[in-house]
C-alpha cells in the first residue's frame, strides 16, 4: 500500500512537471515570436524556425527592437523617444510583412521582398543608434548619432505614410469598380 502510494505521487509529480515544462516551453516560444517583447506579434508561431524571407526579416526586426532595448545608455541618455518610435516602425513593418506573406503566391514574393529596405533601414536606424551612443564621448557625437537615426526613423514613417496612401488609392478604386476586381471577370 505505501509503495503503491508513493508510486502514484511519483507519477503525479512528473506528471505536474511535465505540465509546468510544456507550459513554460510554449510561454517562452510565444515571446521569441514577438518583434516588440511584451506586444502580440500577428505572425504566425511557425515563424519563429521557419526559414522563409518573411520570416527572416520578421526575427530581423525583433533583434533589432531588443538591441535597442537592451542598451541601458539609451535609456540612460533620455532616447527613450527613438526608442518608442523604432518599436512602432517595427511593428508597423511586421504587420506589412505579414500581410505581404497572406497574399496569393503569385504576388508574396514581390511584395515580401519590398519590405526588406525598410527592414534594413530600421536595422540602420538601429545601428546609428547604438552605436552612437556606445562610442559617444561629447554631446555632439550623441548628437549626430542620434540626428541620423531620427532620420532614418522619419524616412521609414514618410514610406510607410505613402505605401498606406497607395493602399487606399487602390482600395477605392477596386470598390469603385467591382467589375473590374480581380477574380471576377466571365468569357
Amino acid at each position: 500500500m505505501l509503495i503503491s502510494m508513493l508510486l502514484l505521487t511519483s507519477v503525479g509529480a512528473i506528471a505536474a512537471l511535465a505540465v509546468a515544462l510544456t507550459v513554460r516551453s510554449k510561454r517562452d516560444f510565444d515571446h521569441a515570436n514577438e518583434v516588440v517583447p511584451g506586444v502580440r506579434s500577428p505572425a504566425p508561431a511557425s515563424w519563429a524556425g521557419a526559414h522563409s524571407t518573411e520570416a527572416k526579416m520578421h526575427r530581423r526586426l525583433g533583434t533589432a527592437v531588443r538591441s535597442a532595448l537592451n542598451n541601458p545608455r539609451l535609456v540612460e541618455l533620455g532616447l527613450s523617444d527613438q526608442t518608442r518610435k523604432i518599436e512602432s516602425e517595427a511593428l508597423a513593418i511586421d504587420e506589412r510583412l505579414v500581410a505581404a506573406a497572406g497574399l496569393p503566391v503569385s504576388r508574396r514574393e514581390d511584395a515580401v521582398n519590398a519590405l526588406a529596405p525598410h527592414v534594413a533601414a530600421l536595422e540602420d536606424a538601429v545601428s546609428a543608434l547604438v552605436t552612437g551612443t556606445t562610442i559617444s564621448q561629447s554631446k555632439a557625437l550623441l548628437e549626430r548619432a542620434t540626428s541620423e537615426a531620427d532620420i532614418k526613423l522619419q524616412a521609414l514613417t514618410a514610406a510607410r505614410a505613402e505605401v498606406e496612401q497607395l493602399d487606399q488609392a487602390v482600395t477605392r478604386n477596386i470598390t469603385a469598380n467591382p467589375d473590374e476586381e480581380p477574380g471576377t471577370a466571365t468569357r
